[in-house]
């Protein structure tokens, strides 16, 4: 029907009405007649006109970011199907400092879960692609198949001479930028080896995918990809320039080594020449201005500063990319410097798509002028390689991983260096690569005793007779190819897999193989084959032993638990339980480190930690501060020789608990489920012990006396 001019002036009038008194309530500071204003307003055009005008006349009134208007309004684009103005709002959110998490709940709610089972399909064809070939490739039809038909996948195997370091490659990361469209150039590309590809046609629905709740896994596998030394990463992005200059813009942003684009697309080349030409420039500036402040600043500076007020001391903490767990940590040693009284910076690394480089380290330093850099799991070479600069510094190296230990001996000249080692066994291997004994502070990890404390409030969320709060249990799968495609010679793949198949025959036997018993039949399958490794690679080894025994021994602890009938009332947290069966109705999905982690602890009866080999795990002592009760697996004379006991800081059966095997364990998760007070007892003293000896702060103190009286020497 044709609306009368009579009609459409009455609708203008009737409009202007309505902003009118969108725009006085917002003067009143009326949000609530603003939000009823804007629920009856019916017309979709006039709706986007009440949503602008509040948004701007808060903008313009630089007052506070109008989050929940803007949260509102992109809801609402998103149900109307506007993704692109949604995604220019959700920019301008990110741009006010609103948590990813957040935008990534709008993203899932309004725009995948209203065709949820379309794309739970998809993203299984995805992880299918991305688990089986190392390949993952997505376009704005999420057309797996079309693209697979117009591949061919190559996987070449590199050959090397005997010598483990030659079998393990660990070869420079290169990071590529490509064009979706150019399959003659990707075909190319797959004859280079072993590359975890991600593929998408527009840049902010890449964005939006590595946002996405439903690809947590997905997410997962891309982030251990891109963290292996030797796994390339190939970015396919697509055709908006300023997208990609402002991407690689980014000091954070790892820029590509290569460009490899159709010649229609030579824009690509040019963005990143830019880029890459004004990084050149910034940090040849940056290396310079350090060399000449650092250059006078010896161990006689640092004799004389170590005396001074920790106000007038400044600390640079950088994290590693290994473990989101890692970040965590670095917060908490941060945060104890400035309880302290250190002026401290904390510089975390971003996603792997985004994550720190090279340079940025170097701009931050610029910047900030440190006199301590505190690093997790870098190596002083792997950040700088200016002995003007590494030579002065005073560093504090926190090494929680030992492949990330460097074990040459130019590495550890530097008099201002010292060596926070996590497990007791890494400091003899330190003393090997001749790191002096006087620099070398091992210590366990302290943890936030204002996070993880006690509140004498019970979440009946969380509530629980066992609960049990790890990634291992059902990943041995995952995790046996992680370390497979970490190898390139095929005989060390052919025993890293009959090792495997040894530790599981024994495991589903409730046999659990000790590191002995696995380095033994390791010896003779490399004896058998002809190849040898060195000290990294035996490491290597015993880290794949260690994570395939836990994997195993911790899904059999559960299923005894669960067996035994003792209770029902169970819940677990972490990823991959829900690959075993038996504990899918168990599964609570991934627990937030933080509080979310010390509620679970507290509304608990009882937390397992049951980590194979080594039971001073940070776990532990997260459980007592929260006001939980841990029973914790105890550890063998054989691995009590390499590996500090948690039974050296605190006393069994008064301020911690142990299992020894699974009766032990059946007994007492019985006996301490029906004495509620013994239990609540020793968990009260473990949480003493704690707040003494393990806070972070208590930690940080520790680690800073140590190097003080190095200097008073």
């Amino acid at each position: 029907m044709i609306e009368t001019h009579k009609e459409l002036n009455n609708k203008e009038i009737k409009s202007m009405e309505i902003l009118a008194r969108i725009e006085q309530a917002c003067k009143d500071n009326n949000h609530e007649a603003v939000r009823q204003i804007l629920d009856i307003i019916e017309s979709d055009d006039l709706k986007k006109k009440a949503f602008l005008k509040t948004i701007n006349y808060y903008e313009n009134e630089e007052a506070v970011f109008p989050a929940g208007f803007v949260i509102l309004f992109i809801k609402w684009l998103a149900k109307n199907g506007d993704f692109n103005e949604a995604g220019i709002y959700i920019e301008k959110m990110d741009q006010a400092g609103i948590g990813k998490e957040r935008i990534s709940e709008l993203i899932y709610e309004y725009i995948i879960k209203p065709e949820e089972q379309i794309y739970e399909l998809r993203f299984k064809r995805n992880m299918e692609l991305l688990t089986k070939n190392r390949i993952l490739f997505t376009e704005d039809t999420f057309d797996f198949d079309y693209v697979k038909k117009k591949i061919t996948f190559i996987k070449k195997m590199y050959s090397y001479p005997e010598g483990f370091m030659r079998a393990v490659s660990f070869k420079k990361e290169s990071y590529f930028l490509v064009d979706l469209t150019d399959m003659d150039m990707i075909r190319r590309l797959f004859d280079r080896g072993n590359y975890l590809y991600l593929a998408y046609n527009d840049l902010s629905k890449f964005y939006y995918m590595i946002l996405f709740e439903d690809l947590l896994s997905i997410r997962k596998n891309i982030e251990a990809a891109a963290a292996d030394k030797d796994q390339n990463v190939i970015f396919f992005a697509g055709k908006d320039m300023d997208n990609i200059r402002k991407f690689f813009n980014n000091m954070l942003a790892v820029m590509p080594r290569y460009v490899v684009v159709r010649p229609v697309h030579k824009e690509y080349q040019d963005v990143v020449k830019e880029i890459h030409e004004q990084r050149g420039e910034r940090i040849l500036s940056y290396k310079e201005e350090l060399k000449s402040y650092y250059r006078d600043k010896g161990e006689e500076y640092y004799k004389n500063l170590m005396e001074r007020k920790p106000s007038e001391i400044k600390v640079l903490l950088i994290t590693s990319r290994s473990t989101t767990l890692n970040q965590h940590i670095a917060r908490n040693w941060h945060n104890s410097f400035v309880s302290l009284g250190y002026t401290s910076r904390l510089l975390i690394e971003q996603e792997n798509y985004e994550r720190m480089n090279d340079y940025y380290p170097q701009q931050i330093i610029c910047e900030f002028k440190p006199d301590i850099v505190f690093n997790i799991n870098h190596t002083v070479n792997g950040l700088f390689n200016e002995k003007e600069i590494k030579n002065s510094l005073l560093w504090i190296m926190r090494y929680r991983d030992f492949n990330n230990i460097n074990f040459g001996e130019y590495e550890y000249q530097n008099e201002n260096m010292f060596v926070l080692p996590l497990y007791s066994e890494f400091t003899d291997a330190l003393k090997k690569g001749n790191m002096p004994q006087n620099r070398i502070h091992y210590t366990l990890e302290g943890v936030d005793i204002n996070i993880f404390s006690k509140s004498n409030v019970i979440n009946d969320t969380y509530a629980c007779d066992i609960a049990n709060v790890n990634n291992a249990a059902g990943s041995e799968l995952l995790r046996l190819e992680y370390y497979l495609n970490k190898l390139d010679e095929i005989k060390l793949q052919e025993v890293i897999r009959e090792l495997y198949d040894y530790i599981r025959e024994r495991a589903l036997n409730d046999i659990f193989v000790t590191e002995n018993e696995f380095i033994a039949f390791f010896s003779e399958k490399k004896t058998e084959r002809g190849f040898d490794v060195n000290m990294r690679g035996m490491h290597f080894i015993i880290w794949f032993y260690m994570a395939i025994i836990n994997a195993f021994y911790r899904g059999r602890v559960m299923e005894w638990i669960v067996d035994s009938g003792i209770t029902g009332n169970i819940k677990v947290w972490g990823n991959s339980w829900s690959n075993i069966e038996k504990f899918k109705k168990y599964h609570q999905g991934v627990a937030m480190h933080g509080k979310e982690l010390s509620e679970i602890y507290e509304s608990s009866r009882i937390s397992l930690c049951d980590t194979w080999g080594w039971n001073t795990h940070e776990r532990n002592y997260e459980i007592l501060g929260s006001g939980g009760f841990p029973l914790v697996k105890s550890m063998s004379m054989e691995e009590q020789e390499k590996m500090d006991s948690i039974t050296n800081y605190f006393k069994e059966n008064e301020e911690i608990v142990l299992f020894h095997d699974k009766d032990d364990l059946l007994n007492k998760v019985q006996y301490y489920l029906d004495n509620p007070e013994e239990r609540e007892r020793i968990a009260e003293n473990g949480r003493n012990v704690v707040i003494q000896n393990f806070s972070a702060l208590s930690i940080t103190g520790k680690t800073m006396e140590f190097i003080k009286e190095y200097y008073r020497k």
